[in-house]
């Protein structure tokens, strides 16, 4: 890693850190909710800059809950209730949207912390939706990781906003493996996608293999997560953390393997981007159809010297004309 690049990734992680440290609910511990029971490698990166930011702030993870598992009794006295981080603000995945909601509703003025995320509202109907939601419950923080968002969200809301980093960056420089091919592409097969042809070896990370460790995990983390529905043991909280924690590091290991095999990468998604960025692999970043990772690129990464934006996929080449030349990698 180029000094450069170590202090933009290191300068983006102190001042997430510094930032939440300053705003977030006073809580001896956090219960995660909204846990990313799937193979989404970037959402385990989030998870796991949840668990690095919970640890640098010394506020233990002590109880982790997904959509299925989550029961407000399930959720530890004395804990701040964090949501998990992403972008899926506004209603684009149901799933989510239904599961803040419903948490909005059911923790009434209780210490309640959205992790950062991008806005962007499926209809007006959400839109309100989620207004009313956070305006009757009376203790929710909201952050947010661009600056378009926190316009929407201060515009919107009757909340505390605070804009900060994307919470992957809490997880700082990561060493990358040795590259294996001249080029890689990473292009969403999801309902985000704008998939254009670019020359390279293209994957997205929405899947895994049935005998790989993400597959299996996953299957082990559904079975113990089902479990805290039942019970809300302490002994059964901590093995579902550990095991949940062991999932989300099977994909961010699965993240690093395939955008470490391309001397560059080309990528569509936002976590990628990210992490390529903590990787310092060179690459260009392509935006999204609903401007997320612009405005995410505009607000924190414009200045990464590894890195290069391209506003659709007619302009990666330019694009990747213009990044520099690669370092030597390293073997993980």
């Amino acid at each position: 890693m180029t000094a450069d690049a170590a202090t933009h990734v290191n300068g983006l992680r102190e001042q997430l850190l510094s930032t939440l440290r300053e705003v977030l609910p006073d809580a001896p511990r956090w219960t995660a909710l909204d846990y990313p029971m799937h193979f989404n490698c970037g959402d385990a990166a989030l998870h796991l800059g949840l668990e690095a930011a919970a640890a640098h702030l010394q506020r233990p993870v002590v109880r982790v809950l997904d959509r299925v598992s989550f029961r407000p009794h399930l959720v530890d006295p004395g804990s701040l209730m964090v949501i998990q981080a992403g972008g899926n603000f506004g209603g684009l995945y149901p799933t989510h949207h239904k599961l803040r909601i419903r948490v909005l509703e059911q923790t009434k003025g209780r210490d309640l912390v959205q992790l950062p995320q991008s806005i962007e509202y499926v209809d007006e109907a959400h839109r309100e939706e989620l207004r009313r939601a956070v305006g009757e419950h009376g203790a929710f923080t909201l952050l947010v990781r661009d600056r378009r968002s926190h316009e929407i969200a201060v515009r919107d809301f009757d909340c505390p906003v605070h804009l900060v980093p994307d919470l992957a960056f809490a997880l700082g420089p990561l060493p990358r493996r040795a590259a294996v091919v001249p080029r890689v592409v990473q292009a969403r097969t999801d309902k985000e996608a704008s998939l254009d042809t670019v020359a390279g070896e293209t994957f997205d990370w929405l899947q895994a293999p049935a005998t790989s460790r993400s597959a299996l995990m996953l299957r082990l983390g559904k079975r113990v997560n089902a479990q805290q529905r039942r019970t809300a043991s302490d002994a059964l909280a901590t093995v579902n953390r550990r095991v949940l924690h062991g999932l989300a590091q099977a994909n961010l290991d699965r993240a690093v393997a395939l955008l470490s095999r391309g001397e560059q990468v080309v990528t569509d998604r936002l976590h990628g981007h990210v992490l390529c960025t903590l990787l310092q692999i060179p690459h260009v970043v392509v935006n999204d159809k609903f401007g997320k990772i612009r405005a995410l690129y505009d607000t924190w990464t414009a200045q990464d010297p590894t890195s290069a934006f391209a506003a659709d996929w007619d302009g990666v080449e330019g694009a990747l004309a213009s990044l520099a030349t690669p370092q030597p990698t390293q073997q993980r």
